[in-house]
């Protein structure tokens, strides 16, 4: 299992050589001054803990997304960052990788863009909303391709994700670049 949930779905070490890194540096001007607003995530309603099944021979080559519940919340875009509850595995295998559902450290938090985290998530995430629930076949090419990590390179792996909150990304030049999160509400 691996240790830390930004160790599976960050980019450091996943996909292409080609990932940008995601910088954000917030500046502040005697005449600008910017408050974040907290967002409280909702509490998630899956009290039990999907278990990981295993796809023998499976083949992957696209992203799968299947919507299990559609939320009623605020809708997450690419950009904005997410707080959720999810556990991931390798899809053949059935094999957990990580898992931050109902962990008592709180929930997973992450900007979902590119660079940030893996491709499937940057393009499977986008759409929901809060109290949805999404499941996410993602090939090596859009995940864990090239890592040089033995435990999930080239895998295709498998992630069941409820969306708590959201915090909206700002435009550049508001409130000193995209990671912000002004006056953002988790349930929408």
């Amino acid at each position: 299992m691996l240790c830390c949930c930004a160790v599976t779905l960050t980019v450091a070490g996943c996909g292409g050589s080609d990932a940008k890194k995601s910088t954000t540096a917030a500046t502040s001007t005697p005449a600008q001054t910017t408050t974040t607003a907290a967002v409280k995530p909702i509490a998630n309603p899956y009290t039990a803990k999907p278990k990981p099944v295993a796809h023998p021979g499976a083949k992957i080559d696209h992203l799968i997304i299947r919507d299990v519940k559609k939320g009623t919340g605020t809708e997450i875009h690419a950009g904005d960052t997410g707080i959720f509850d999810f556990i991931g595995s390798n899809y053949i295998t059935g094999k957990p990788l990580d898992s931050a559902w109902h962990r008592k450290k709180g929930p997973f938090e992450t900007a979902v863009d590119h660079g940030v985290v893996i491709d499937g998530w940057w393009q499977g995430i986008p759409g929901m909303r809060v109290g949805g629930r999404r499941q996410l076949i993602v090939p090596p090419s859009l995940g864990f391709n090239n890592t040089g990590n033995p435990a999930v390179e080239g895998i295709t792996s498998y992630f069941d994700v409820v969306l708590l909150g959201v915090k909206p990304a700002q435009p550049a030049g508001v409130g000193g670049g995209a990671a912000g999160a002004s006056g953002a509400t988790a349930g929408g």
